[in-house]
């Protein structure tokens, strides 16, 4: 046998009939001190993010270019023909 019991309750109407407190207050102003900490700390980890991503990507520049200008102080072999 099974039954199935739907109720259309609203969260606070059930608060009310489990006896628990209302803590509406508390949680919004924890979620305003945490947006406020993430906001803050989200700029750190931004600058430390894009410090870390920056010298890879230059590395990997100076590479190419190294890869297609040949390795430095040697010349170019049209340079190598002219003489």
């Amino acid at each position: 046998m099974k039954i199935t019991v739907d109720v259309d309750i609203t969260p606070e109407e059930l608060r009310k009939f489990l006896g628990l407190p209302n803590i509406e207050g508390l949680q919004e102003e924890m979620l305003k001190r945490a947006q406020k900490r993430l906001a803050e700390s989200g700029q750190t980890m931004i600058s430390d993010l894009m410090t870390g991503a920056i010298q890879p990507m230059m590395a990997y520049q100076q590479w190419l270019q190294r890869m297609m200008t040949g390795p430095s102080g040697s010349k170019t072999p049209s340079e190598k023909e002219q003489k």
